[in-house]
């Protein structure tokens, strides 16, 4: 499902929408080692990276042992419908669940106080260099260092959201498994109702 609320109520005129999108799917697998390689095959081939991975050998303690991995991948946002796809091809998608977050009106927000940071910093460096009185000079100092570690804070949040917005994440669940979950798809009639319903919900607010 897709989490559009965010967007429409983020939308600013002339600005590029900055959306991170988010993806979590559960997959099974007869043979996790061989799966396993596909994927990191499959990522690099698409520009990602594999952010962190856990393995679970599970217990041996019954006559089949049940393993999964978990994985959070990065995928450029462009390719993100790519690599879902590969993943459905090479496994048995039991579940699959995509949200759009919409951080526009945040990042306009953030840019602007970096801006304003940065014409407040070079003001202060006008007025250092004009200063001459010791207790000045000391005040200046000291408000220009909170400015550079806010300047410092500021930038950084940016990076982040950069990051986010240009790769989105994908938690992927894999479970090793000799029978496969049998997934049913929607039916035409179910997939209107379904919209129906969503359509309903929405003017009822």
């Amino acid at each position: 499902t897709n989490d559009m609320a965010g967007e429409v109520g983020q939308a600013v005129p002339g600005t590029e929408q900055k959306l991170i999108k988010t993806i979590r799917m559960e997959a099974e697998t007869e043979d996790l080692d061989a799966l396993l390689p596909q994927i990191s095959e499959k990522i690099s081939a698409l520009g990602g990276y594999v952010e962190n991975q856990e393995l679970y050998n599970g217990s041996s303690y019954s006559s089949y042992r049940h393993r999964n991995a978990s994985l959070t991948i990065r995928i450029p946002a462009d390719r993100l419908a790519s690599f879902t796809e590969d993943v459905k091809g090479v496994s048995n998608v039991v579940s699959y669940n995509e949200n759009t977050e919409n951080v526009t009106l945040r990042y306009v927000s953030t840019e602007s106080r970096m801006q304003a940071l940065e014409v407040e910093q070079a003001r202060l460096l006008e007025l250092l260099a004009k200063a001459s009185d010791m207790s000045d000079l000391l005040q200046i100092e000291a408000r220009l260092t909170e400015v550079r570690t806010e300047l410092e804070k500021v930038a950084s949040q940016l990076r982040l959201y950069d990051n986010l917005v240009d790769y989105g994440t994908v938690h992927l669940s894999i479970t090793e498994t000799q029978v496969f979950t049998v997934v049913e798809e929607e039916t035409l009639w179910q997939r209107i109702g379904s919209f129906a319903l969503a359509y309903g919900l929405l003017f009822a607010i």
